[in-house]
């Protein structure tokens, strides 16, 4: 799924699973160097078990837009 952060396409994955909003939602944040892959197992486990799942991938990581991020705080601030 392709959102739109800032003005910059940012993607997340849903676990397998069309997003539904009116459910309860999880977002999974990865680390410096990662993307959303690392959260692969329980992505799946909390969309196909009642959540709807964004693993969202950082600016400048895997098929997110823009230059990495480089602070803790700058990805905070994102």
């Amino acid at each position: 799924m392709i959102l739109d952060v800032q003005g910059k396409a940012a993607y997340a994955y849903t676990g397998g699973k069309p997003f539904d909003a009116s459910l309860p939602s999880t977002v999974f944040i990865h680390g410096a160097e990662h993307d959303h892959s690392v959260w692969a197992l329980q992505t799946r486990y909390f969309a196909h078990h009642g959540f709807g799942v964004l693993a969202v991938d950082l600016p400048g990581h895997c098929r997110s837009a823009g230059p990495a991020l480089r602070t803790v705080a700058a990805m905070a601030d994102w």
